[in-house]
Protein backbone atom coordinates (compact mmCIF):
# COMPACT_ATOMS: atom_id res chain seq x y z
CA UNK A 1 0.00 0.00 0.00
CA UNK A 2 1.32 3.48 -0.98
CA UNK A 3 -0.20 6.94 -0.58
CA UNK A 4 0.07 9.52 -3.34
CA UNK A 5 -1.11 13.00 -2.71
CA UNK A 6 -0.64 14.75 -6.00
CA UNK A 7 -1.53 18.05 -4.55
CA UNK A 8 -3.42 18.75 -0.90
CA UNK A 9 -6.79 21.28 0.38
CA UNK A 10 -10.02 20.98 -0.73
CA UNK A 11 -13.10 22.88 -0.36
CA UNK A 12 -16.36 21.89 1.16
CA UNK A 13 -18.62 20.53 -1.23
CA UNK A 14 -21.17 18.66 0.11
CA UNK A 15 -23.26 17.98 3.30
CA UNK A 16 -20.49 15.39 4.30
CA UNK A 17 -17.72 17.55 4.09
CA UNK A 18 -18.61 19.00 7.71
CA UNK A 19 -17.45 15.86 9.42
CA UNK A 20 -14.20 15.91 6.71
CA UNK A 21 -10.83 14.30 8.74
CA UNK A 22 -8.84 16.33 6.64
CA UNK A 23 -10.66 19.87 7.45
CA UNK A 24 -10.32 19.12 11.18
CA UNK A 25 -6.95 17.98 10.92
CA UNK A 26 -5.25 20.59 9.12
CA UNK A 27 -7.20 23.06 11.35
CA UNK A 28 -5.81 21.55 14.56
CA UNK A 29 -2.30 21.76 12.67
CA UNK A 30 -3.07 25.85 12.17
CA UNK A 31 -3.30 24.63 7.70
CA UNK A 32 -5.92 26.74 5.17
CA UNK A 33 -7.41 23.53 3.67
CA UNK A 34 -9.03 25.77 0.91
CA UNK A 35 -5.28 26.59 -0.52
CA UNK A 36 -4.96 23.75 -3.60
CA UNK A 37 -1.45 23.54 -3.63
CA UNK A 38 1.08 21.21 -5.88
CA UNK A 39 2.90 18.73 -3.24
CA UNK A 40 6.39 18.04 -3.26
CA UNK A 41 5.70 14.91 -3.90
CA UNK A 42 3.81 15.16 -7.06
CA UNK A 43 5.41 12.42 -9.64
CA UNK A 44 5.86 9.40 -6.57
CA UNK A 45 4.81 6.99 -8.57
CA UNK A 46 7.50 7.61 -11.35
CA UNK A 47 9.79 8.32 -8.93
CA UNK A 48 13.23 6.33 -8.61
CA UNK A 49 15.93 5.02 -7.13
CA UNK A 50 19.63 5.74 -7.89
CA UNK A 51 19.77 2.11 -8.97
CA UNK A 52 16.73 3.45 -11.13
CA UNK A 53 14.16 0.95 -10.20
CA UNK A 54 10.84 2.80 -8.69
CA UNK A 55 10.62 3.83 -5.45
CA UNK A 56 6.90 2.39 -5.50
CA UNK A 57 7.13 -1.25 -6.11
CA UNK A 58 5.01 -3.31 -8.58
CA UNK A 59 1.53 -5.06 -7.41
CA UNK A 60 0.60 -2.06 -4.84
CA UNK A 61 -2.41 -0.31 -4.32
CA UNK A 62 -1.48 3.56 -4.97
CA UNK A 63 -4.37 5.43 -2.32
CA UNK A 64 -4.64 8.45 -4.54
CA UNK A 65 -5.87 12.07 -3.30
CA UNK A 66 -6.93 10.87 0.31
CA UNK A 67 -5.78 14.73 0.99
CA UNK A 68 -7.80 16.28 -1.42
CA UNK A 69 -9.98 15.58 -4.50
CA UNK A 70 -8.89 14.39 -7.69
CA UNK A 71 -11.36 15.60 -9.88
CA UNK A 72 -11.57 19.19 -7.49
CA UNK A 73 -11.29 22.22 -10.39
CA UNK A 74 -8.17 23.74 -8.66
CA UNK A 75 -6.06 20.84 -9.74
CA UNK A 76 -7.51 21.07 -13.28
CA UNK A 77 -4.46 21.82 -15.08
CA UNK A 78 -1.97 19.12 -13.38
CA UNK A 79 -3.91 16.25 -13.55
CA UNK A 80 -2.96 14.89 -16.98
CA UNK A 81 0.47 14.33 -16.08
CA UNK A 82 -0.92 12.05 -13.25
CA UNK A 83 -3.11 10.31 -15.60
CA UNK A 84 0.12 10.18 -17.64
CA UNK A 85 2.08 8.48 -14.84
CA UNK A 86 -1.30 6.12 -13.71
CA UNK A 87 -0.66 4.69 -17.62
CA UNK A 88 3.55 4.79 -17.01
CA UNK A 89 2.69 2.82 -13.89
CA UNK A 90 0.37 0.29 -14.79
CA UNK A 91 2.05 -2.04 -12.65
CA UNK A 92 -0.01 -0.33 -9.73
CA UNK A 93 -3.70 0.05 -9.06
CA UNK A 94 -4.77 3.58 -8.07
CA UNK A 95 -8.02 4.42 -6.31
CA UNK A 96 -9.48 7.32 -5.51
CA UNK A 97 -12.80 8.65 -4.32
CA UNK A 98 -14.45 11.97 -4.72
CA UNK A 99 -17.72 13.62 -4.28
CA UNK A 100 -17.08 15.27 -7.48
CA UNK A 101 -18.07 12.52 -9.64
CA UNK A 102 -20.34 15.27 -12.36
CA UNK A 103 -16.42 16.33 -13.22
CA UNK A 104 -15.65 12.81 -14.01
CA UNK A 105 -16.20 12.76 -17.70
CA UNK A 106 -14.79 16.56 -18.28
CA UNK A 107 -11.52 15.48 -16.32
CA UNK A 108 -10.64 11.95 -18.12
CA UNK A 109 -7.62 11.79 -20.56
CA UNK A 110 -8.55 11.27 -24.56
CA UNK A 111 -7.49 7.58 -24.34
CA UNK A 112 -9.70 6.69 -21.30
CA UNK A 113 -11.51 4.96 -23.62
CA UNK A 114 -14.37 2.84 -21.36
CA UNK A 115 -10.93 3.22 -18.26
CA UNK A 116 -7.87 2.11 -17.21
CA UNK A 117 -7.30 -1.43 -16.04
CA UNK A 118 -5.13 -0.68 -12.93
CA UNK A 119 -7.39 2.41 -11.87
CA UNK A 120 -10.57 2.15 -9.60
CA UNK A 121 -12.65 5.40 -8.81
CA UNK A 122 -14.98 5.92 -5.82
CA UNK A 123 -17.84 8.05 -5.35
CA UNK A 124 -18.48 9.07 -1.98
CA UNK A 125 -22.14 9.77 -0.83
CA UNK A 126 -23.37 10.86 2.79
CA UNK A 127 -27.03 10.91 2.50
CA UNK A 128 -30.30 10.02 0.11
CA UNK A 129 -30.08 12.80 -1.90
CA UNK A 130 -26.02 12.30 -2.64
CA UNK A 131 -27.21 8.95 -3.41
CA UNK A 132 -29.71 9.54 -5.77
CA UNK A 133 -27.52 12.13 -7.66
CA UNK A 134 -24.33 10.80 -7.45
CA UNK A 135 -24.85 7.38 -8.65
CA UNK A 136 -27.26 8.33 -10.89
CA UNK A 137 -24.20 10.11 -13.04
CA UNK A 138 -22.11 7.06 -11.19
CA UNK A 139 -23.88 4.41 -13.35
CA UNK A 140 -23.68 5.78 -16.72
CA UNK A 141 -19.68 6.51 -16.17
CA UNK A 142 -17.14 4.61 -18.29
CA UNK A 143 -14.99 2.94 -15.42
CA UNK A 144 -13.81 -0.37 -15.18
CA UNK A 145 -13.66 -0.68 -11.53
CA UNK A 146 -16.34 1.49 -9.46
CA UNK A 147 -16.81 1.52 -5.81
CA UNK A 148 -19.38 3.54 -3.77
CA UNK A 149 -18.28 4.71 -0.13
CA UNK A 150 -21.35 5.38 1.84
CA UNK A 151 -18.85 7.80 3.75
CA UNK A 152 -19.01 9.93 6.29
CA UNK A 153 -22.44 8.59 6.28
CA UNK A 154 -25.06 10.96 7.65
CA UNK A 155 -28.58 9.48 7.17
CA UNK A 156 -29.84 6.16 6.18
CA UNK A 157 -29.32 5.69 2.86
CA UNK A 158 -31.00 3.03 0.07
CA UNK A 159 -28.52 2.02 -2.61
CA UNK A 160 -29.82 -1.07 -3.87
CA UNK A 161 -31.83 0.64 -6.94
CA UNK A 162 -28.45 1.99 -8.00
Amino acid sequence: MAMWSPWRGCRRYSEGCKYCYIHKGDSKRGVDTSAIVRTDNFDAPVQRKKSGEYKIKSGQTVFLCFQADFLIEEADEWRAECWAMMQERSDLNFLFLTKRIDRFAACIPADWGDGYDNVTVGCTVENQHRVDERLSIFADLPIKHKDIICQPLIEAVDIEWH
